[in-house]
């Protein structure tokens, strides 16, 4: 009977730890760059639900042929009197036109808190936006500016209600990016 040498298959512990030590580098090395991309992700989504409950209630203002507010909402039921919008808003048809929802007006969307580190600033003029019956915003433009912390100002985003009611997504000031991360934390 002739014996047949068998070669041991497998890694050895040192081959092992080689292969667990070049992951770890690899991941030190990536680790910055994913937060960065979670933050311009999250700042991204932010800035895409309110652009769409500013049209929402843009739409709704012209179907309906009535007036319509959007406005921050912690408790997404009435609208507070700040310029911070990440911890939600409202959408409502503004039936007494005057730009505060009342129990009898229709809730037409909410939206919730944003995640930890988002931010959604506007100036101190302007603490919703109000579209009337044609389309078109009240006052004079909105400024809203969209950041996350971990994003840094490159993420940072600005959304613009003009007059006519549209909405434009642009890059903001380094001003406007440095007072939202303010708020971000």
């Amino acid at each position: 009977m002739q014996k047949s040498m068998l070669r041991p298959c497998g890694f050895t512990l040192i081959e092992l730890l080689m292969a667990v030590a070049i992951l770890a580098v690899l991941l030190a090395l990536a680790a910055p760059s994913y937060g960065k991309l979670i933050g311009r992700t999250r700042s991204h989504a932010a800035g895409e639900t309110l652009h769409g409950a500013l049209n929402l209630a843009r739409t709704t203002a012209v179907s309906r042929g009535a007036h319509a507010v959007v406005c921050p909402s912690a408790d997404q039921r009435s609208c507070d009197r700040t310029t911070h919008w990440q911890r939600g808003w409202i959408v409502f048809a503004d039936v007494d036109r005057d730009r505060t929802r009342s129990d009898d007006e229709p809730l037409i969307a909410v939206a919730q808190a944003q995640p930890a580190g988002v931010a959604i600033v506007t100036s101190s003029g302007r603490p919703r936006v109000a579209y009337r019956p044609d389309g078109s915003a009240e006052g004079t433009n909105l400024s809203l500016t969209v950041c996350d912390r971990a994003g840094g100002p490159a993420a940072a985003t600005r959304l613009t209600v003009n007059n006519a009611g549209r909405v434009r997504r642009s890059a903001p000031t380094p001003a406007q990016a440095a007072a939202c991360l303010r708020v971000a934390g």
